[in-house]
């Protein structure tokens, strides 16, 4: 850390990260990663149900326990009731109270605490209450604008589900704003550079851009880097029961696989990820030449396999984490421009961007048949993700956010 400010810092996540299946996951798990590293933890809040299989989630407290140690894991209960979606608070938060005696059991576990970081726009009714009642400097770390992001769910749901997350939407958005003007919150800490753009315009509270941490702390030296195969092989990589990612699948099989095909008739498209949908499997199964790797314990492997990586986004909106991952291992990507919203990359330099399907499909085909374009585009990417994904960087942002500095540092 090159920054000063509070260096004991309490974070509040919006829940179990280990096993770190998802984006957000990555995201969190890299954090805290990072910041114990450095010693930088003092507490961290963490929280869970009761019973997490009947939530479809396999939480490793342990392994979190493990991670941050000597830090404790201070566990507050979610609350998933009618009650809950009920409240005047958004529904994702209201289903995460802080309990009355939170500051006081933090005082007492960690009488060191000088700030508090709440991991995700989902647990900042808990950070709200610590920061009021341990009267710290307090950072809010957003991955998305989250009342756009909720509006695209609402977007790609069918109804009635899309008039219910319609409704949510807005109560999101309402309470997004709220967040942007509250006085006991120290900054705002965006994920993505033109979410900090838009909310530093209308914000009382002071917005930094600071990059994505789902890679954590590794050096880009030991992490596996690609060697072209010998395959004509196409890999997807994505949450498999999310909307806006069937969105993506749907239209790169209707309408940009055949055309890939007719060109490297050799090729094939593999789809990857976790808790494959019904939909995704009547999808892959109806398309040439296409697989279905579900559930699978490492999806770097197949990105490590694959000629080319595709993010075909064509609906929903914020940063797509999974995108800086594809470059971090340099196997070459295409991507549509909301794909690659916020991240600070080069169209052309670092990866190729479509929006049409005639040209993604080109895309594709430009990188499955030249290897000199392949590898020149899947080296430069890696380059630039390596130097945004700078976690030494980003937390020295958040630090002298923390701090109150008049113009903290924006990382990346």
């Amino acid at each position: 850390m090159t920054a000063p400010g509070p260096a004991r810092w309490l974070v509040v996540a919006d829940s179990p990260f280990i096993p770190a299946t998802g984006g957000g996951e990555r995201e969190h798990l890299g954090f805290v990663q990072a910041a114990a590293a450095r010693g930088l933890i003092a507490a961290l809040i963490l929280p869970t149900d009761d019973d997490p299989a009947a939530q479809g989630r396999e939480d490793d407290l342990g392994a979190i326990r493990q991670l941050v140690a000597p830090a404790p894991v201070l566990v507050v209960p979610r609350r998933r009731s009618l009650w809950s979606a009920a409240s005047c608070k958004p529904y994702v938060v209201a289903s995460r109270p802080a309990p009355a005696d939170l500051a006081a059991r933090v005082r007492a576990a960690a009488p060191e605490v000088d700030a508090v970081v709440i991991f995700h726009y989902k647990s900042s009714g808990i950070g709200e209450r610590l920061a009021r009642e341990l009267g710290l400097p307090t950072v809010l770390r957003q991955h998305n604008l989250e009342g756009p992001y909720h509006h695209a769910l609402a977007d790609s749901a069918s109804f009635p589900r899309s008039w219910a997350t319609r409704a949510e939407a807005w109560r999101v958005d309402r309470d997004e704003r709220a967040l942007e003007r509250a006085r006991w919150l120290t900054g705002i800490a965006d994920i993505s550079a033109s979410d900090a753009r838009v909310r530093a315009a209308r914000s009382r509270v002071p917005v930094v851009h600071v990059p994505s941490f789902a890679l954590g702390d590794r050096n880009p030296s030991e992490r596996p880097s690609w060697v072209r195969p010998a395959d004509p092989v196409v890999t997807f990589v994505g949450a498999l029961d999310v909307a806006t990612n069937h969105d993506a699948i749907g239209w790169f099989a209707e309408q940009v696989w055949p055309a890939v095909l007719a060109a490297v008739p050799a090729a094939r498209w593999r789809v990857v990820g976790r808790k494959p949908t019904s939909h995704v499997r009547s999808v892959v199964e109806a398309t040439a030449r296409a697989e279905l790797h579900g559930d699978v314990a490492d999806p770097v492997e197949y990105l490590l396999g694959s000629m080319v990586a595709v993010n075909p986004a064509v609906s929903g909106s914020g940063v797509n984490i999974k995108l800086v991952e594809y470059l971090s291992v340099g196997v070459p990507v295409v991507t549509t421009a909301r794909g690659m919203a916020g991240i600070g990359l080069r169209a052309g330099d670092d990866l190729l961007v479509a929006d049409a399907a005639p040209q993604f499909a080109e895309a594709v085909v430009r990188l499955l048949t030249s290897a000199a374009d392949a590898e020149r585009l899947g080296a430069a990417g890696q380059e630039t993700a390596n130097r945004i994904l700078d976690v030494g960087a980003s937390l020295a942002a958040i630090s002298s956010l923390l701090q109150g500095a008049a113009d903290p540092p924006t990382a990346g």
